[in-house]
């Protein structure tokens, strides 16, 4: 009689518990549907009405904070970042919503250190750096100051074939009609350094300067002769809106190969970018180089270089992104008769990186080029075209809060109609990277 009476009185109350956790999920559903939609409004009034049954999720506060700051209510979103950032510590994405709404909310130091957080991660696409950056130049105006920061990378190299390929990932050098060497391997140290200050010289959603410095230093153990020290600057001038960003950058460029200056650059590059949604963007860059080659004996190799970009960039998560690049590429010699200079390139690219934990994090790469020379070599008795791919994977590692390992290995394969111009090589990089 008693496990009657105790079943007909715990039956409504199993039933109404039941019934309540149906309509908490059915109108979660349909917030999630609003917040897709960007309807903030609608979905930010259900969200307040059950989030104390969602407060161990962590999607459902990422979405009720996303939708209190679109509508307004920041100190309700900072909360429910806050209760992400300790659910999911490595949700990069909720990082940069909390350093959005302490801006917002006038908390400006706290905005600067969550920023500059997002800012010392690897794994981030450069566009989300730009965006990032101009808003610590938001951040710093209001500080009466302007934003500096500097990434100092010290790398141990081994390259399988020295004598092949790229310098950097800038620049190709020209060896010539043929080859000169053998395949050749040899170990280096590299530095990268890279300066950026900006500042925001409009109101909401206006204009901002920016100055970039790059150096860029590598020195083999035993052939000297392909040292390089490389020099640029770059300062642009960005506008954004709300979906927009445009972005015209001039840049100056000196390396020197060994102990000798070998090539002085001028190039003028305005880029584009377009958010589709919170998770889908598209990218546009076109630029226009010239190229001047300092010694006598490379005159020839004197030309003016044409690249246009489109990239479509998806954030896959808070911590993992996926881009995909289409790349045509064109160069064109001033003068002379050299059969390597003129051609035209097509590249395919793609990229995916994440960040696993707090401390580890990674990025795949691989990419296809098409290379057309337009000149015909009596040589060879034909013209030379090139088929291309590279594979790369990286891992990093954070050591210090702003001091990371990292570890890169890369292919490269090139075969071509002209077999003295086929090769492969492959090349690790270890080293240590310093954000100040």
């Amino acid at each position: 009689m008693k496990t009657i009476i105790f079943f007909i009185v715990l039956l409504p109350l199993y039933l109404f518990g039941s019934e309540g956790n149906v309509n908490v999920d059915l109108e979660y559903e349909k917030a999630v549907k609003s917040y897709k939609v960007k309807d903030f409004k609608s979905s930010y009034k259900i969200f307040s009405k059950i989030y104390l049954s969602k407060l161990s999720d962590a999607d459902f506060n990422f979405y009720l904070g996303r939708s209190a700051f679109e509508t307004g209510n920041y100190e309700v979103a900072l909360a429910a970042f806050e209760r992400v950032e300790m659910l999911d510590p490595t949700n990069l994405g909720n990082r940069l919503q909390m350093a959005r709404t302490y801006f917002m909310l006038k908390m400006y130091e706290d905005a600067e250190l969550a920023f500059k957080d997002v800012l010392e991660n690897p794994n981030i696409p450069q566009n989300l750096k730009t965006n990032i950056e101009l808003y610590l130049s938001k951040v710093t105006k209001v500080q009466q100051k302007s934003f500096t920061y500097a990434t100092v990378n010290l790398d141990w190299v081994f390259d399988s074939n020295v004598n092949y390929g790229s310098l950097n990932d800038e620049y190709n050098i020209n060896t010539g009609t043929l080859p000169s060497s053998p395949e050749r391997s040899d170990r280096a140290i590299q530095v990268y350094a890279d300066l950026v200050n900006i500042y925001d010289i409009g109101a909401k959603n206006g204009f901002a300067v920016k100055n970039r410095v790059k150096l860029y230093l590598k020195d083999y153990q035993e052939m000297d002769a392909y040292d390089v020290q490389f020099l640029s600057y770059t300062p642009s001038l960005l506008y954004k809106e709300t979906k927009y960003l445009g972005e015209l950058v001039l840049g100056l460029e000196v390396l020197n190969l060994g102990k000798v200056e070998y090539l002085r650059t001028a190039s003028l590059s305005p880029r584009f970018e377009y958010s589709h949604s919170n998770t889908l963007k598209s990218i546009a860059q076109f630029k226009y180089q010239r190229k001047y080659f300092t010694q006598k004996a490379e005159y020839d190799l004197n030309s003016d270089h044409y690249e246009l970009t489109y990239s479509l960039q998806k954030i896959l998560t808070p911590r993992s992104y996926a881009q995909v690049m289409l790349t045509g590429i064109g160069e064109r010699k001033h003068h002379g008769t050299r059969v390597d200079v003129d051609y035209d390139e097509f590249r395919i690219s793609a990229i995916y990186a994440n960040q696993f934990t707090a401390v580890y994090g990674t990025e795949l790469f691989a990419e296809y080029r098409r290379r057309d020379y337009s000149d015909h070599s009596t040589l060879f008795g034909n013209t030379r075209s090139d088929n291309a791919g590279t594979a790369a994977a990286a891992i990093n590692a954070k050591i210090l809060k702003t001091l990371l390992f990292h570890l890169k290995g890369t292919y490269n394969r090139v075969e071509s109609n002209q077999d003295k111009f086929s090769y492969h090589k492959y090349t690790v990089t270890a080293g240590l990277n310093k954000t100040f």
